[in-house]
């Protein structure tokens, strides 16, 4: 116990004692790999030397009785001998022992032995002094390791070296110096960036570059290194790179996906690894989002109806645009997109845009919120988006604004009236006799205030006209009949304004008759305009009513299709859709009833066109079926939702007649006009679809005649051609355009959508089709080799000036010639294999087309014939202006029709018969919801404003210049001025 004591404590001072030489030397070298082995050697070896001394050294003296013996007569001096000749002799004791010794005698030894230890207590015979020398050496060795440890900080650092495994930025000795030279950073860029590789010499070895660049790095070791590593981070806490060693320089190649540092570290042939002292910087620029600008007609915009909105865009971004797109919220709905282009990488797109909001369903009060935004090409980070600021747009009631319309033109109508009743008051005088100069001067005072009220009256007129210009909701027939009602009283006004100022100069009998002349057709006039103006109001009060009535069937319409919808799919969306639709339409209902109370108590139209029928009892079928939707009663849906069609459709018939009952009496003139002409193009649409018909019919024969030719090497051809059609879209995406908006740009891009609907139409089995496209695109690349072809036109001065952009230019050159020919290549095989039309046919089928084209000439020349009977009879009608260009641009596919007719090219021909159709329709469109009163919304786009645009008439604004440079009197100069400006703005 004793020497285990002994052995721990001296032991431990010792090991102590070894550990803080070490930890100093630790503490002066710096961490190294070797420093956990030295510590693990100098203790094992320590343990060793304790178990020897401690527990090897008391087992050998203790190993046998002898030595056991031994060791107590040294502790008992006085019984050493014998003791240990009483161990011999009870060793010795055997047959020849025996002979010798006498037993009895050895054990009388034995108990004289037995008797001098029994007084002795063997624990006394051992002192523990030494031991507890020992212990104490040992605590003072651990009091003298922790202190050491908390006064001495580089000393606890040491001890932590002793056992610390070191990374390799910790394990690696500092360099003083560099470590590499001639350092050579090599960029790669990622693709959607569209730059080059870039290369630079004599780095610092900082990288900096856009995020996802693989960044290949160059460098040349100073000194001997059979190993080389880049250690990321500020202390090698983000891992090693390997580089790789040949010929004298390391590559290391990584990719830059965020902020960090490196430092290059070698391991030489011989001796420790060395680490430089500074790191280098790694930078990983983020792709910024594209910035995008809006122009719009205003932030926030009041439209009486749904028009059209000319939406003007700039965007840019630093390394290329994707998809810029229109973002639009009607409302709380869902947010709708409208793409507007696609940059194709370009830096910079602009450009401006007619966007029409009535592309949505949209109701009265509806507010729309709308947006541009832009995508990048962010590959690695992912798509970016940049938005611009959000303007608004606010479609307000058509039926409300219609109101207000119609009461500033009751206002014009009963000022008119007044001034009608003015001049009647103030006609000329009684035959007998002459008036006197007092008589005179009051006549002359009358008739002049009266022309003076009705200047500030046909003002309000102008400006309603001029309103309109910035609204457009008056619609162009009314707008028509309304400007020549100005025009005809302003043009009266200007002759009469000379005779009452020569009267006022100076008052005669002639003059004043003069003036009565003058006064007496402009009451002739007047009273003509005011009828007018009275039947324009009223027929707008009845048209009002009948667009209520279709908007009535129409909402009536989409209740039956959103209820078959719910009854199929049982959405709860879709029954809210309905509860919300239901109660819309008992809305529209209420208006409709106080529309037609409200037409009784006025004297806007006469009775005979005041039918009406009973809305009560409409209303209350409104009104039963929104109760059955709220209780969720969809049983019996179907049959109060056709009864209240039934009731719906009533009534519209009964509004629609008494708009055309009204138009009939007082508008009958253009009323029969348009109904002719529309008659007759109604019968010339409908000539057209059935020969469109015949025309489709042989146009199929033919097609399945060509099919059934090329049956055998269709499959063949088409792969080839779609190989080739590959080819020219890979070389129309390599040609730069340069500016997107140039016409070389507009080109490029007409070609590229060819060489879509090539790939398209094969797939389709319209080879007549991809012939005429692979046609266009050739005469579009021709086109743009012209345009290259004038832009390297300038003088050699000039193109030294710019050797980049001739190198660009030259680049674009050849690759539109190898586009040009690929296009070229595709119509002339599509030719060779296409069998000539007449070939498909058999000779009756050929003698059917040509009697079709007979049969399409005389459409024709009838629709020449109703074209000039168009213009002869409509003229300049208003809303009708273009009906002969409509009828002859009509004429002019016919002609077409009956010349492809005869080549016995059905399909081109059929194709021309139903655009001619087309156009019949929508001029037939046109003239049957022909408008004098406006309740048609305008569809006229709402532009940007300019900088010097002005919105009012020519005609007016010189009027109004003329009349401010007029002087006025003194007292009423202030006023004067004022209203002018007012006018002017």
């Amino acid at each position: 116990m004793r020497a285990a004591i002994e052995t721990a404590g001296f032991g431990a001072a010792a090991f102590i004692a070894v550990l803080l030489g070490l930890s100093a030397a630790a503490a002066a070298v710096g961490p190294a790999g070797f420093w956990p082995t030295v510590t693990t050697s100098v203790g094992l070896a320590l343990v060793l030397g304790c178990l020897a001394a401690g527990v090897l050294r008391p087992a050998r003296q203790l190993r046998g009785e002898r030595a056991a013996a031994r060791r107590a007569g040294t502790l008992v001096p006085p019984l050493a001998s014998d003791l240990l000749s009483a161990v011999e002799l009870g060793e010795g004791a055997g047959a020849d022992a025996a002979a010798l010794v006498s037993p009895t005698l050895v054990r009388a030894f034995h108990a004289d032995v037995v008797r001098a230890l029994e007084p002795i207590d063997p624990r006394a015979l051992v002192p523990m002094r030494s031991a507890a020398g020992a212990a104490v050496a040992g605590l003072a060795g651990l009091g003298v390791l922790a202190a050491a440890a908390t006064i001495f900080p580089g000393l606890a650092l040491g001890l932590r070296t002793l056992v610390h495994r070191p990374t390799l930025f910790e394990g690696a000795a500092v360099s003083q110096g560099p470590l590499v030279s001639d350092v050579r950073v090599v960029y790669t860029y990622p693709a959607y960036t569209g730059l080059p590789p870039r290369t630079v010499e004599g780095s610092t070895g900082d990288l900096v570059a856009v995020k996802g660049t693989r960044v290949r790095l160059e460098a040349r070791p100073l000194r001997s290194t059979r190993r080389a590593l880049l250690l990321l981070g500020e202390e090698g806490e983000s891992g090693q790179l390997p580089a790789a060693l040949a010929d004298g320089t390391l590559r290391a190649e990584l990719t830059l996906t965020g902020g960090g540092a490196y430092r290059f570290w070698l391991q030489p042939t011989f001796g420790r690894s060395v680490r430089e002292r500074a790191s280098h910087r790694i930078e990983a620029e983020a792709d910024a989002a594209p910035r995008v600008e809006i122009q719009g007609p205003a932030d926030r915009l009041e439209l009486a109806t749904p028009r059209p909105l000319e939406v003007g865009y700039t965007a840019s971004d630093d390394f290329g645009l994707g998809a810029v797109e229109l973002v639009f919220r009607v409302g709380d709905r869902p947010e709708q997109r409208t793409l507007l282009r696609d940059a194709r990488g370009a830096k910079t797109a602009q450009g401006r845009t007619l966007w029409d909001p009535a592309a949505s369903a949209l109701f009265a009060g509806e507010r729309i919120a709308y947006h541009i935004e832009a995508h990048d090409r962010d590959e690695v980070s992912g798509a970016k988006v940049g938005s611009s600021r959000t303007l608004t747009v606010i479609i307000q009631s058509a039926h409300e604004s219609l109101e207000d319309r119609l009461e500033r033109q009751r206002e014009v109508l009963e000022r008119l009236l007044g001034d009608l009743g003015d001049r009647l008051e103030h006609g000329p005088a009684a035959p007998e006799g002459h008036p006197g100069d007092a008589e005179t001067a009051t006549r002359l005072a009358a008739l002049a205030a009266v022309h003076e009220g009705e200047e500030a009256h046909l003002t309000l007129l102008g400006r309603l006209l001029d309103d309109d210009r910035r609204e457009g909701a008056l619609g162009k027939a009314l707008r028509a009949a309304l400007a020549g009602v100005a025009d005809r009283l302003a043009r009266l006004l200007r002759e009469e304004a000379p005779a009452l100022a020569a009267l006022r100069a100076k008052a005669s009998p002639a003059g004043l008759a003069k003036l009565d002349g003058m006064s007496a057709r402009h009451a002739a006039e007047l009273e003509r305009d005011v009828l007018l103006l009275d039947d324009l109001v009223g027929r707008q009060r009845l048209e009002d009513l009948a667009t209520l009535g279709r908007e009535l069937t129409d909402a009536h319409q989409r209740l039956q299709d959103l209820l078959a919808r719910y009854k199929a799919t049982k959405d709860e969306a879709l029954r809210r859709q309905l509860e919300r639709e239901a109660r819309d339409l008992r809305a529209r209902l209420g208006e409709l009833a106080q529309k037609m109370a409200a037409l009784k108590d006025r004297n806007d139209v006469p009775d005979e066109w005041r039918n009406s029928p009973d809305m009560k009892a409409v209303a209350a079928r409104a009104k039963k079926l929104d109760e059955m939707l709220e209780k969720g009663d969809v049983g019996d849906l179907d049959k109060a939702l056709a009864q209240l069609g039934d009731d719906l459709r009533g009534l519209r018939q009964m509004l629609d007649q008494n708009l055309d009952g009204f138009g009939a009496e007082r508008f009958p003139q253009e009323n029969r006009v348009v109904a002719d002409l529309m008659k007759k193009v109604g019968d010339i649409e409908g000539d057209e679809r059935a020969l469109e018909k015949e025309t489709q019919g042989l146009a199929g024969k033919q097609e399945a005649e060509v099919e059934k030719r090329l049956a055998g090497q269709l499959e063949d051809f088409l792969k080839r051609e779609d190989e080739k059609i590959g080819k020219l879209k890979q070389r129309l995406a390599s040609v730069p355009t340069g500016d997107p908006e140039s016409a070389l740009a507009e080109d490029i891009e007409r070609a590229r959508d060819s060489a879509k609907q090539m790939m398209r139409l094969l797939g389709e089995r319209d080879l007549a089709e991809a012939k005429g496209e692979a046609e266009r695109a050739a005469n579009n690349l021709d086109r743009a080799a012209d345009h290259l072809q004038e832009a390297a036109g300038g003088g050699e001065s000039k193109r030294a000036h710019r050797k980049g952009e001739g190198a660009e230019r030259e680049k674009s050159a050849e690759a539109v010639g190898d586009a040009r020919g690929l296009a070229q290549e595709i119509a002339e095989d599509l030719d060779k294999l296409l069998p000539r039309p007449q070939d498909t046919m058999s000779p009756a089928e050929r003698e059917q087309a040509r009697q079709q084209g007979d049969k399409q000439g005389a459409i024709g020349n009838r629709t020449d014939e109703t074209a000039a009977e168009a213009a002869r009879r409509l003229g300049k009608m208003p809303g009708l202006e273009n009906a002969e260009d409509d009828l002859k641009s009509a004429a002019g596919r016919m002609r077409q029709a009956a010349e492809m007719l005869k080549r016995s090219e059905s399909r081109s021909a059929s194709a021309a018969e139903r655009d001619a159709a087309d156009r019949l329709a929508k001029l037939r469109d046109s003239m049957q919801e022909r408008s004098m009163g406006g309740s048609k919304p305008r569809h006229d786009p709402v532009r940007i404003p300019g900088a010097d645009e002005s919105t009012a008439p020519r005609a007016w604004r010189k009027e109004l210049l003329d009349a401010m440079k007029e002087k006025a009197p003194e007292r009423f100069r202030d006023e004067v001025r004022r209203y002018y400006e007012e006018l002017v703005k």
